[in-house]
């Protein structure tokens, strides 16, 4: 997931936090008029759809498809639940005045010329929600709760790139939408010490940071953390398409 976990606050919201503490921008102007008229359910479904037949050509053996919900909060969201099964967002037009700020900010940050409706689309309701299927395959597999938290977002973040990949036109183009996500936070310095690495750092503050508590590992970097880790993704995708990474979590 994007955040600390969903049972305290979403981890979706801690990487909008950080940016929404950053600045408070002007909206930028929609680049083709409207913001997109499509339901957050309709694309919740269709990214879920397309997902779990991927899976299926890859020869996954799914002992259930996980439900979409689109909850009424106020807060920036989207997760996968192990509790309901189901991937969970939120709607912009939900949204409290802190959360828009937040995307606004974000958005005005952005290389794809969104607006902040259509930006708040573009990364919650779409562009992650195939890294929170992610969690689901590691869920099934009966991986997700043992793996260390560094490897079960690396791995996340591997298997929505590798699933965007797929894709037919724009939502192929993952360099564009991971550099249109990730400009805001490449001022951001490193948060890991010089005596450390940053997969140990991470492991290390992980549940101290999950719990809320006050630690090395923040709302700021750990947004840091999740960007450089969809470079990561981005970078090495060639070398993990989605049928492996299906494979590695298959259903027992």
């Amino acid at each position: 997931m994007i955040g600390i976990p969903v049972k305290l606050t979403n981890r979706a919201l801690s990487f909008a936090v950080a940016i929404a503490a950053s600045a408070a921008c002007p909206a930028v102007a929609q680049p083709s008029g409207a913001p997109s008229k499509t339901s957050v359910e309709q694309i919740g479904t269709s990214i879920r759809d397309r997902f779990v037949r991927a899976a299926k050509e890859c020869g996954a053996n799914l002992p259930f498809e996980p439900s979409v919900k689109v909850d009424t909060g106020s807060a920036i969201d989207v997760h996968y639940s192990q509790d309901d099964r189901a991937i969970h967002f939120t709607d912009w037009k939900n949204l409290d005045q802190d959360s828009r700020g937040a995307i606004t900010a974000w958005a005005a940050k952005g290389t794809l010329g969104l607006g902040p409706e259509d930006m708040y689309r573009e990364m919650f309701n779409s562009f992650i929600a195939p890294h929170e299927l992610g969690h689901y395959l590691q869920h099934i597999a009966g991986r997700w709760n043992s793996m260390s938290p560094w490897d079960a977002e690396l791995e996340a973040n591997r298997i929505g790139m590798a699933f965007w990949v797929l894709q037919p036109g724009a939502e192929s183009d993952v360099e564009a939408r991971v550099a249109n996500i990730t400009r805001f936070l490449n001022d951001v310095p490193s948060p890991v010490p010089p005596e450390q690495d940053a997969k140990a750092f991470f492991n290390a503050n992980y549940a101290a940071f999950s719990a809320g508590k006050d630690g090395p590992l923040n709302p700021m970097n750990y947004s840091w953390f999740q960007a450089e880790m969809m470079k990561t993704a981005l970078r090495e995708r060639a070398q993990y398409p989605f049928c492996k990474l299906v494979k590695i979590n298959k259903a027992p």
